[in-house]
């Protein structure tokens, strides 16, 4: 969330407030910018909250797409905390259209190397006073949602906002208004893919977790030798094998008899 004296605003994704990044803060002119993750095909919505005191001025936020006017809503006087949601634009006086993050198209086309809005991955909130005209039907404010951007362009945007679901709605007319002297908050959201940001420093990467080092267990049990060698040397009870006993006492003589060994472990470190 960005917040500028009594004004906050947000964008949301699945009713969730997205991380802001990189925040900036200038007051000499009421201004708050801040990178955000897009992912496409997302619905968004954005929000601005009002927490000043009650008072005379007419006081309403509005919205700006890709550097495009949208539309705008007036806080109520006497609400101090006041919230106004923006999460469609009209497509006529009965018919709006989800926000929705979309990808832009790539062209090799060479007039829109340098034709693409400088605003464009931008998402924009503009409080202010304002001063209230006539009525209009909001067909008229039909929102560019096809942008196209030469592959070699230096300006790495690969989203922008598109138009997703259509929602029926009662007939309605929005009403004009001029905004009066500086913006009292200026909150602008830049918007990119969450991996481009990684990629540029603007969201931290976590470091890679040190593994331990692994430790191998080795049996390393003796045979007992001399077991093993007089289990076929052993004579039947009831026999006498006097060469068999030969036999056995001549390898005693060559066999060294060594104390039966244990068992021990050994542990190798391979750090």
């Amino acid at each position: 969330m960005l917040k500028l004296q009594e004004y906050t605003a947000w964008i949301s994704v699945d009713g969730q407030p997205l991380d802001t990044y990189a925040v900036e803060t200038s007051l000499a002119t009421n201004e708050v910018t801040c990178w955000i993750p897009s992912e496409a095909g997302k619905e968004f919505s954005v929000h601005c909250q009002n927490t000043s005191a009650p008072g005379l001025d007419t006081i309403g936020a509005f919205v700006y797409i890709d550097g495009q006017g949208c539309h705008g809503s007036l806080f109520e006087r006497w609400n101090v905390n006041h919230t106004v949601k923006f999460s469609h634009a009209f497509v006529s006086d009965r018919i709006t259209k989800s926000f929705v993050f979309s990808n832009v198209r790539l062209t090799d086309e060479d007039e829109f190397v340098d034709a693409s809005s400088a605003d464009l991955g931008q998402i924009q909130v503009r409080v202010c006073k304002v001063a209230l005209g006539e009525y209009y039907n909001p067909a008229q404010n039909q929102l560019q949602t096809e942008h196209k951007v030469h592959e070699r362009s230096k300006k790495a945007v690969t989203h922008c906002v598109g138009l997703g679901e259509e929602t029926m709605i009662p007939q309605t007319m929005l009403r004009k208004s001029q905004c009066i002297g500086q913006p009292l908050a200026k909150f602008t959201f830049k918007y990119r893919d969450r991996n481009l940001l990684k990629a540029n420093g603007i969201i931290p990467v976590p470091a890679p977790l040190k593994r331990k080092a692994s430790q191998e267990i080795i049996d390393l049990t003796v045979n007992d030798v001399q077991a093993e060698g007089s289990r076929f040397n052993d004579p039947v009870r009831g026999e006498q094998n006097p060469q068999g006993t030969k036999e056995t006492e001549r390898r005693s003589k060559k066999v060294k008899q060594e104390p039966k060994p244990g068992v021990f472990v050994e542990v190798i470190d391979l750090t």
